[in-house]
């Protein structure tokens, strides 16, 4: 059996704030649903043309290439928190303020097939990193940005983040 076989989060495992990543998850295997997701987004960003990669749906919020930017380092973060935690870190893990990220970063300046190489490296090893965890390690609690999270609810905010901006790409960036 895989380790990751019906071993979805209960609510106690995560902040409520992270309920509707959660939520939005299927209730699955989580390696198939990051295997998923990543053919969808890769195939996504490479599908962007022209301009339609410095649109924004509206004054203030962020091109199309800096939240596929976000959606990177956002998952590197979680994976380094979903890391620290099931090899038994004791140590609280800092927070990110995303908006502030955004402004020192080069999203813009880079290609869009940069991007997309980078988002698939980032998620291969997202996807190994999980995949090889025992039930031991994935039932670890530790402390993030002040919020006790498990190494499996870490795995499905992930998966639930993505989905969210997922959604919002959909619904603002390319309809």
């Amino acid at each position: 059996m895989n380790t990751w076989d019906n071993e979805y989060p209960s609510p106690s495992e995560y902040a409520h704030s992270y309920s509707a990543y959660v939520g939005n998850v299927p209730k699955d295997n989580i390696i198939h649903s990051l295997n998923a997701q990543m053919h969808e987004v890769f195939t996504l960003i490479n599908s962007v043309t022209g301009d339609k990669a410095f649109f924004s749906y509206k004054e203030g919020k962020w091109t199309l290439k800096q939240l596929f930017g976000h959606m990177i380092e956002t998952e590197r973060v979680f994976a380094y928190r979903a890391l620290s935690i099931s090899r038994g870190d004791k140590n609280e893990l800092p927070g990110m303020d995303q908006d502030e990220w955004i402004k020192v970063s080069n999203y813009n300046s880079r290609t869009l097939a940069n991007l997309s190489n980078e988002y698939l490296a980032v998620r291969v090893a997202t996807i190994h990193l999980f995949d090889n965890m025992t039930k031991e390690m994935i039932n670890r609690k530790g402390i993030a940005n002040g919020l006790e999270f498990t190494v499996r609810a870490l795995a499905f905010i992930i998966a639930g983040h993505e989905l969210h901006h997922l959604n919002i790409i959909k619904e603002k960036y390319l309809k």
